[in-house]
């Protein structure tokens, strides 16, 4: 299970919460977004080598 609150005006990921296989990388992708003041679309326009459980972004994030 994975959520995340994005600010709709600057499109900035404000936190998230991710439950689920590979989830201590993943979070660090997450924190990386956040710290860099990335928008949520970085991640999820981003292409993820498959099967890896990056490719969640993409859908996290639609």
């Amino acid at each position: 299970m994975f959520k995340a609150l994005v600010d709709p005006a600057s499109g900035q990921i404000l936190g998230a919460s991710l439950y689920g296989l590979e989830s201590h990388e993943l979070i660090n992708q997450i924190a990386l977004a956040m710290k860099a003041k990335l928008p949520y679309s970085f991640l999820r326009d981003q292409i993820y080598t498959h099967p890896t459980m990056s490719e969640a972004f993409n859908d996290l994030f639609k």
